[in-house]
């Protein structure tokens, strides 16, 4: 038992060495711009060297030595591809020669912003005696660097400012720090930075993988679904385990789906109304109408209404820390008992409920609305009969009944409606008697005496009597006034005047009567002077009649059957003249006297109206 507690024990102190790890930190070999050198060695159960320099030009690095001396150990980057000849030595003030073993193995060769970084490991003691054997030690350690004077990879003379010593120290590095504590899943909103994730340790930094890796920025937006990995830094050592965070990405959730619930109720008192859960909904709001009361944040609520709450708006939303969904509604609509009373006119019958009343009354219905609230409805009927009837009418002419002109007598049914609106329908019993229309033509002389009316002069006249069916008659008297006519005429003449066969010789008043043409009496008066003439007038063989005679008569010539005639006036003035046969025509002339002459022969005329 005592051999193996020693075993144990010298394995935990040999694992304790093993784990010692001694660094230089970083050195500063030449700080000169766009030139500068460091290095950094690190010493445990390996030696670590980082080395950087001008990427343009060949750099070197010698360990334990003050100088260019024979046989010191060296590392020179003197290519710009890979290196192969990274593990050399010096043999005097002459360029460095490769060794035929190249003991360090290059893990990291870059080039960024004009820097070349070369990270090398070997062994502590290689073995080769070409090599500088390290030591997992505190202690200083000499270095010697030279780069090349321009830009070049050919070994040549440095010169005085391209060259330098620098010591290192070496110092234990104390043991690595653990990873920082904290949760390994932790929840954000959308647009988290990197900086927002929560660690527990000193000098926290955030990188995207386990190992390995730069660090990442703080304002790096954090994705849903990602491990982001922390380390601290504790005396200036980073931890080489690092925490292991999840990050879950939450957003404001989105509207409910719906709201499940009466949206017509009758008034009872409450409803309740329900959503589904929101996915990544912590809490919910409601917000009840006007008239109505209740609380939740959950996916349920009971809501109390006041009688006189008709309709409103029901709405909820879903929250989280992130937000507020967008809201979902409804309209919700209370209904009360219904009562009315129904006032009818109707015809004939009407029909309620499925019923059919003939009667006026008043008829209850008991039952329910379209919502299911009670319903009490009460019918005032009543009704109106339909409208029949016969008018009989006489009528003159025509009637005029509805708009529409009868001539003929008939019967002529009418369809209308009464005030009630009720079908209505008259029948009229048409009898349309004559009117009379009569002409009477009258021609008389001098006046009529026509319906106790003296007419003097010829015209159209009508009057409107009732016949003995009591239409009017109209009769109309086209009457013609014929003049009765009285001349009176001075005459002198000589010797003698036969007027109508009959022959005055002495000076007076002589008066003939006479019938116009149109059958009228007419009366001639003749003042009559005889004169003598001295001479004996000749034998007359012809005479004429009659004489006095109208304008428009003829003369008839009697004892002579043609010859040759003269018209003079009392002036001597020849007015006509011309052949005649048995007649003159005398149309045309004026009243007066005049006197026809047949060769030496005359004879008086007296012309009148």
């Amino acid at each position: 038992m005592k051999n193996k507690l020693l075993f144990l024990f010298a394995l935990v102190m040999s694992a304790s060495l093993q784990a010692q790890t001694y660094t230089t930190g970083v050195i500063n070999l030449s700080s000169t711009a766009g030139l500068s050198m460091t290095a950094k060695i690190e010493i445990g159960t390996q030696v670590t060297l980082t080395f950087t320099g001008p990427s343009g030009r060949w750099f070197a690095l010698g360990f334990n030595a003050t100088s260019m001396g024979t046989g010191n150990d060296v590392v020179t980057v003197n290519n710009a591809g890979t290196l192969t000849a990274f593990d050399s030595k010096i043999s005097g003030y002459n360029a460095p020669t490769a060794d035929p073993m190249q003991n360090w193995v290059i893990g990291s060769d870059q080039v960024s912003a004009g820097v070349r970084t070369v990270i090398a490991t070997r062994a502590l003691n290689t073995g080769d005696v070409n090599d500088y054997v390290f030591t997992a030690a505190a202690g200083s350690l000499s270095l010697i660097w030279a780069r090349a004077a321009s830009s070049s990879f050919s070994y040549s003379y440095h010169g005085n400012t391209n060259r330098g010593i620098s010591s290192a120290n070496l110092t234990l590095v104390p043991t690595n720090p653990p990873a920082p504590t904290g949760s390994a899943s932790q929840t954000f909103c959308a647009g988290a930075l990197l900086s927002q994730l929560s660690a527990n340790g000193t000098a926290i930094q955030w990188y995207a993988s386990p190992t390995g890796g730069s660090a990442l920025n703080g304002t790096t937006v954090l994705s849903n679904g990602v491990t982001y990995y922390a380390t601290q830094t504790v005396n200036g050592f980073e931890s080489l385990t690092r925490l292991a965070v999840t990050v879950t990405i939450n957003t404001a959730p989105t509207a409910p789906t719906g709201i499940t619930g009466a949206t017509h109720f009758c008034y009872d008192g409450s409803e309740s109304f329900s959503i589904a859960p929101v996915n990544g909904a912590t809490s919910y709001v409601w917000t009840t109408p006007n008239g109505a009361s209740g609380s939740s944040t959950g996916t349920a609520i009971n809501l109390l209404f006041l009688p006189s709450f008709l309709s409103g708006s029901l709405s909820v939303t879903a929250q989280n820390i992130c937000g507020q969904s967008p809201s979902t509604a409804i309209i919700i609509n209370q209904h009360l008992a219904y009562a009315n009373t129904l006032t009818i006119s109707n015809c004939s019958a009407y029909s309620f409920n499925g019923q059919t009343y003939t009667q006026s009354g008043s008829y209850p219905f008991q039952g329910t609305t379209v919502w299911g609230c009670d319903s009490t409805v009460t019918l005032n009927l009543t009704i109106h009969e339909n409208y029949n009837t016969t008018e009989t009418v006489d009528a003159c002419g025509s009637y005029l009944w509805n708009g529409q002109s009868y001539t003929q007598s008939g019967n002529y049914p009418f369809q209308g409606t009464t005030v009630w609106g009720c079908d209505s329908t008259v029948t009229l019993n048409l009898n349309i008697l004559e009117n009379y229309t009569t002409n009477e033509v009258v021609e008389t002389c001098g006046s009529y005496n026509w319906n106790g009316q003296s007419y003097f002069q010829g015209g159209s006249f009508s009057d409107t009597v009732q016949s003995l069916t009591g239409c009017d008659s109209i009769i109309t008297l086209d009457l013609v006034i014929h003049p009765i006519e009285s001349i009176t005429i001075d005459s002198t003449v000589l010797d003698a005047l036969t007027w109508n066969g009959q022959v005055y010789t002495t000076s007076g008043q002589y008066t003939q009567f006479f019938t116009s043409a149109n059958g009228c009496d007419s009366s001639v008066t003749i003042n009559l002077t005889i004169q003598d003439s001295g001479i004996s007038e000749l034998e007359e063989n012809w005479f004429v009649y009659p004489n006095p005679l109208n304008g428009n008569q003829v003369l008839f010539i009697s004892g002579m059957t043609s010859g040759t005639f003269r018209l003079i006036n009392l002036n001597g003035s020849e007015l006509r003249s011309g052949i005649f046969s048995l007649q003159i025509d005398l149309n045309d002339l004026e009243p007066g006297i005049y006197y026809v002459m047949i060769g030496s022969q005359r004879k008086r005329i007296v012309i009148i109206h």
